[in-house]
C-alpha cells in the first residue's frame, strides 16, 4: 500500500482495454513534466529541498499561463510556514501539500469524475495549487491571540480589575477589484450556481467580527484580487474579445475570468467553511464538480505533511487509493481516531 506510487501510475499514459486507443499521460494533460513530479513525489531528502522542488513545478505550471507573479505569494507560504515552527509547531506544511493535493485531484478528476463531472484543466490548476496561500495571515491571527493570551495571563496574576484585551485582523480592500467589482458578489453568483445555500457576505463579515481568519476565504479572495490585477494589465478595457499578448501568445480575453478564475476562487473560499454551512444544501458532485474536487483532495491529501512533532509525516505507506465500479475506495492502517478525523471532513 503506498497513494504515491497509486497515483504515479494512475496518471500514466494508458491503453483502453475496449477500445485499445492509447490516452495521454495525465501530468503533462496538465503541464506537468512526469519526470520533475516523480522526482519531487519520491525525494527523500531535507524537506526545504522538497518545497523548493514544489515551488519550482508549480512557478512552471504557472508561466505557461502568464501567472508566475503569483509565484511570490507561494514563497511567502513556506517561508513563513518554516519560520514559524518554534512559535507554533502545529503548524502543518501547506505548500508540498497543494502539489500532492493538485497530482491526487488530477487522478481524482480524470478517474473518478469523468466524464460527466470533470472539471476544466485550468480550474483545477488554480483552485488546486493556490487553494492555501492565504495561510500566512490565519498563522498571524494566531500568534497575535497568543501574544493577547499572555498579557491577559500577566494582568490575572497582579489581580488588577481591567478588561481583557485582544487583536483583531481586518482585511482592507481585499474584496474590491480594480475595476470597482465587489469578489464576493462574484463568489455569490457561483454558489447560487452551484445550489450550495451559503451567503458568503455573510460569511465574511462574521469571520471579521469575530476575528476569526478562515484561510479559505481569505486565500480565494487573494487569487482573485491578485489575477484581476493581471487582467487589468493586459487587457484594461475588460475585453470579451481575443485579446492576445504577441510577446506571451497568451490571450487575456475576460471570458477566462468570467469562466475560469472565479468558479476557482469560488471553490477556494468554500474548501475550509465550517461544517453548519453544508447542513442544508451538501457540495454535490453532479452540480458543483470543482468545490467537490477542491474539498475532497484537499481533505484526503493527509499524508507526508511534516510539522515540529512529526517532521516527516503520516507516510505514504499508510494510505492508498482506487476507483471501482462501485466507486471511490480510500484505504488507510491510520488508527481509529485519524481515521474518524479524516473522514468526518468528506
Amino acid at each position: 500500500m503506498n497513494i504515491n506510487t497509486t497515483l504515479l501510475d494512475e496518471t500514466r499514459g494508458q491503453t483502453d482495454a475496449e477500445t485499445l486507443e492509447s490516452q495521454d499521460d495525465l501530468l503533462e494533460k496538465y503541464d506537468c513534466w512526469r519526470n520533475q513530479i516523480e522526482q519531487f513525489i519520491t525525494y527523500e531528502g531535507p524537506f526545504l529541498d522538497r518545497q523548493k522542488k514544489a515551488i519550482n513545478i508549480v512557478e512552471e505550471i504557472m508561466m505557461r499561463h502568464g501567472k508566475a507573479k503569483i509565484l511570490k505569494c507561494v514563497t511567502e507560504l513556506a517561508r513563513v510556514e518554516y519560520g514559524i515552527r518554534d512559535i507554533e509547531p502545529w503548524v502543518r506544511d501547506h505548500v508540498v501539500h497543494a502539489l500532492l493535493s493538485f497530482v491526487l485531484g488530477i487522478f481524482l478528476n480524470e478517474r473518478f469524475l469523468r466524464p460527466k463531472n470533470a472539471v476544466g484543466v485550468f480550474q483545477w490548476k488554480l483552485a488546486g495549487l493556490l487553494h492555501d496561500v492565504g495561510y500566512p495571515v490565519q498563522i498571524a491571527k494566531d500568534i497575535l491571540e497568543s501574544f493577547g493570551a499572555k498579557m491577559n495571563e500577566i494582568k490575572q496574576l497582579l489581580d488588577v480589575p481591567a478588561p481583557d484585551i485582544g487583536f483583531r485582523i481586518v482585511p482592507v480592500g481585499l474584496a474590491r477589484l480594480a475595476n470597482g467589482a465587489d469578489s464576493l458578489n462574484l463568489i455569490q453568483d457561483c454558489l447560487e450556481q452551484w445550489d450550495l445555500d451559503i451567503d458568503a457576505k455573510r460569511e465574511y463579515s462574521m469571520m471579521m467580527e469575530t476575528g476569526q481568519v478562515c484561510h479559505g476565504m481569505i486565500s480565494a479572495l487573494s487569487v482573485l484580487y491578485l489575477l484581476d490585477l493581471m487582467y487589468a494589465a493586459h487587457n484594461s478595457a475588460r475585453a470579451y474579445t481575443d485579446a492576445l499578448d504577441e510577446n506571451t501568445g497568451i490571450d487575456w480575453s475576460q471570458d477566462f475570468f468570467d469562466q475560469d478564475i472565479v468558479p476557482a476562487c469560488s471553490a477556494i473560499f468554500t474548501h475550509n467553511l465550517p461544517e453548519e454551512c453544508f447542513t442544508k444544501a451538501k457540495i454535490r458532485r453532479d452540480v458543483a464538480p470543482l468545490p467537490f474536487l477542491l474539498r475532497l483532495a484537499d481533505c484526503l491529501q493527509d499524508w507526508e505533511r511534516p510539522k515540529k512533532k512529526n517532521p516527516k509525516g503520516t507516510p505514504a505507506t499508510r494510505y492508498n487509493i482506487e476507483v471501482t465500479p462501485n466507486g471511490l475506495i480510500v484505504s488507510s492502517s491510520l488508527d481509529i481516531w485519524w481515521q474518524s478525523h479524516l473522514y468526518s471532513h468528506l
